[in-house]
């Protein structure tokens, strides 16, 4: 019997033993003393100490009076009917959260799907998908209320490769990751991007991210891989990772989980390098705007910003990453938009392409522009619509391409750049301020530009 037990009864704590103090009778307690304790074999144990006849349990303890006798009865009738109430008591509790539990059990059921899209997210390609992300990736899937179902995410160390794959209830693919880190599954994968279409690679990202477009719902990202050694051309090794969403996801869309996938497959493969920094959260929700003339002046994208194109007129995405990726843009284009709200497409535009599939490039857009290629790749050229150049950038080839798009005749679409508002001469002069600052910021040597025209 504990003090305040004592004291709630108008006792105060007495030397004598209590056997019963703690027990916690089966049923409802009888007045003449109660019914055999629930504390066990140490709470029977000491209640047969209190009935032994004194000669089997010590001295004879100093007898007490009627009154004491009394007093004790009425306390431990006292506890013995508290004892019941907290056993009441606790019975309801537990009859209340089974009640709890089945209701809760059946809201479970009906939460599961949403339960299980946050686990998956949560989960996804080791955790990489930054937060808020997977919603947007969820609702280019198509689904009213999107269901996740399944992610797998592998890598391989021994082949450099890393895969992850998140798909829907329908089995359409959220999200696809791909990562590389051989020298040649990035050629051959880099090499696909420019074949076929006129050695036009996609258009650097944004936000200085060291990657490019592969398509309306695709990117492509690179960074530097020093913790893999180097490749069999004693060539640093690098990191190519692939991220695929689900149309109608757009590209800006997929870029704050392309540069944290960067990150996390960097991770997985021991790249041993510095991790991108990722643009701001809800940055997927606008494209990129362009920047005026002005703006783009004084950087790499500044000669487009001279002769025909300085005046207000003309808008400039400058997309120069901010680490050695493999692709930096600068297009020009009629500001504002058309009836749909859409921006002009480029009317000029510059790119500069780093790695072994810019041999691919330059040899695509030399036959896009009829230059003669059966007998040597070209390293440079000059035409109406275009001018090529190339260079040496750690140790890899590098291409620079200029893009004109010029009046076809058939169409008098008045975006389109003349031969007497743009000469070949402005033209060159655009490509070797291009090449040159790029190159300077690259550490690139062995530049070679085409000859006047």
């Amino acid at each position: 019997m504990s003090e305040e037990e004592q004291r709630e009864g108008g006792h105060e704590p007495e030397e004598r033993p209590e056997p019963v103090a703690e027990a916690e009778p089966e049923g409802r307690p009888e007045a003449a003393g109660g019914s055999e304790p629930e504390g066990g074999s140490e709470a029977a144990g000491g209640s047969e100490a209190a009935e032994r006849p004194a000669s089997e349990n010590g001295p004879p303890p100093e007898r007490e009076t009627d009154s004491e006798t009394e007093d004790e009865r009425r306390e431990r009738w006292r506890l013995a009917r508290e004892t019941d109430d907290r056993r009441r008591r606790r019975n309801r509790i537990a009859a209340w959260c089974g009640v709890g539990v089945l209701l809760l059990g059946g809201g479970g059921w009906i939460a599961k799907p949403f339960v299980q899209d946050r686990m998956i997210t949560s989960d996804a390609c080791d955790g990489a998908v930054p937060d808020g992300s997977m919603d947007t990736l969820r609702g280019g899937a198509g689904d009213a209320e999107p269901r996740l179902t399944e992610a797998e995410a592998e890598s391989d160390d021994e082949l450099g490769r890393y895969t992850c794959e998140v798909v829907n209830e329908e089995g359409r693919q959220v999200l696809s990751v791909q990562g590389w880190t051989r020298r040649d599954d990035i050629d051959r994968r880099l090499i696909r991007e420019v074949t076929g279409r006129g050695g036009i690679p996609g258009d650097a990202l944004s936000g200085g991210l060291p990657g490019f477009r592969s398509g309306v719902s695709s990117l492509a990202l690179m960074t530097a891989c020093p913790g893999r050694g180097k490749d069999a051309a004693g060539q640093q090794r690098q990191l190519l990772v692939d991220v695929r969403g689900a149309l109608p996801v757009k590209w800006y869309q997929l870029a704050r989980t392309g540069g944290a996938m960067v990150n996390k497959v960097s991770e997985r493969l021991g790249c041993d390098t510095e991790p991108l920094p990722l643009p701001a959260k809800g940055s997927e929700k606008h494209e990129p705007g362009a920047v005026s003339a002005a703006r783009a002046a004084d950087t790499a994208c500044g000669a487009l910003a001279q002769g025909p194109f300085r005046s207000g007129d003309w808008s400039f995405d400058l997309r120069i990453p901010k680490r050695s990726g493999p692709v930096s843009t600068c297009l020009v284009r009629p500001s504002g938009g058309d009836e749909r709200g859409r921006g002009h497409a480029p009317v000029a535009w510059l790119y500069g392409v780093y790695g072994q599939w810019s041999r691919q490039m330059m040899l695509e857009a030399a036959n896009h522009s009829g230059v003669p290629t059966a007998e040597a790749l070209p390293r440079k050229w000059l035409t109406d619509d275009s001018a090529g150049a190339t260079a040496r950038c750690g140790g890899r080839p590098a291409g620079f391409l200029l893009g004109v798009d010029r009046p076809d005749g058939e169409s008098d679409e008045p975006q389109a750049v003349s031969t007497e508002t743009l000469s070949r001469g402005r033209m060159r002069a655009m490509l070797a301020s291009f090449a040159k600052k790029e190159s300077a910021r690259r550490g690139c040597t062995d530049l070679r530009l085409p000859a006047a025209g």
